[in-house]
C-alpha cells in the first residue's frame, strides 16, 4: 500500500519521488497482487478524495501501477477532462463516487466485474458501477432529439442518480447529456398530484389499475398535458370510460 500512498503524497505535495525510491517502486509493483482487495480499495478511495485525483491516477499509470490493478484502466487526458468537468457541476452526490464511475467508464462489463471482485467493492457501490456501464450501452437511445420527457423518464428512472450523472459527464453526445441532465434536474421529481387514495375515491379499483393510472398521470404531467388537479381528475375519468 505504500506504493499507492507514495503516489498520492507525491502529487498532493508537489514533490518527485527520489530516484532510488522510484526504482524500487517499479521493481516491486507486482507486490500489489499480494495485498487484499479491501486495502487497495481503501487507498484508491483516498486518492479519489484528493482535490485533483486525476494527477495521482495519471502518475500511477506512468509507473504501471494502474495496469497492475487492471490492464484496461487508464490515467489519460480524457479522464482528466471529465474529472475537471465533474468539479464544475453542482451535484448532490458524492464526488469521489462520481470519480470512481468515470474511472471505470471505459472498461467492458466483464473487466468491470473483475475489478469489482478484485477490490471487493460493497454491494451498493458495485451496483452503481454496473449501472454506469449498463446505461452507457444504451446511451444512443437518448441521442434522439425527438424524445418526449416521458420517454426520457422511462429510459432512466430505474438507474441510480450517480450512474446517470456519470454518463451525463462522460457522454460525447450533447443531446444525450442534455436529456440526462434534464432528468436529474427536473423529470425525476415529477409526480401526479393525485395519489392512490384519490383514485379509489374517484372509483378506480384497488390493485393493478391504480398503478396503471398513476403511470398514465405521471406521463401526462411529464409531457405537460395536465397541469392542475382538475386536469388530472378529468384524465382519470376519460381513462375510466375508455378502458
Amino acid at each position: 500500500t505504500r506504493i499507492l500512498r507514495a503516489i498520492r503524497y507525491e502529487q498532493r505535495l508537489g514533490f518527485k519521488l527520489e530516484t532510488e525510491t522510484e526504482k524500487l517502486l517499479r521493481r516491486n509493483v507486482a507486490m500489489l497482487d499480494t495485498i487484499s482487495g479491501d486495502r487497495i480499495r481503501h487507498e484508491l478511495d483516498l486518492i479519489l478524495k484528493e482535490d485533483e485525483p486525476e494527477r495521482a491516477i495519471r502518475r500511477a499509470a506512468e509507473l504501471r501501477v494502474l495496469s497492475q490493478l487492471r490492464p484496461s484502466l487508464k490515467g489519460n487526458g480524457w479522464l482528466s477532462k471529465v474529472f475537471a468537468r465533474a468539479r464544475q457541476v453542482d451535484m448532490r452526490v458524492s464526488l469521489s463516487t462520481i470519480y470512481l464511475c468515470l474511472f471505470i467508464y471505459n472498461l467492458t462489463e466483464k473487466e468491470n466485474e473483475e475489478f469489482i471482485s478484485r477490490l471487493n467493492f460493497p454491494k451498493n457501490l458495485a451496483q452503481t458501477m454496473r449501472q454506469t456501464l449498463q446505461l452507457k450501452a444504451k446511451i444512443r437511445s437518448l441521442a434522439n432529439p425527438q424524445l418526449k420527457p416521458s420517454d426520457i423518464y422511462q429510459l432512466l428512472h430505474s438507474y441510480t442518480t450517480i450512474a446517470i450523472q456519470a454518463n451525463a459527464l462522460a457522454s460525447e453526445s450533447p443531446i444525450s447529456s442534455q436529456h440526462l441532465q434534464l432528468y436529474l434536474s427536473k423529470l425525476c421529481y415529477v409526480k401526479p398530484l393525485l395519489n392512490g387514495n384519490d383514485l379509489k375515491r374517484i372509483g378506480i379499483p384497488d390493485g393493478r389499475q391504480i398503478g396503471e393510472v398513476l403511470n398514465t398521470l405521471r406521463k401526462a404531467r411529464l409531457n405537460g398535458e395536465v397541469k392542475t388537479r382538475q386536469d388530472e381528475e378529468r384524465l382519470v375519468q376519460n381513462w375510466r370510460h375508455t378502458s
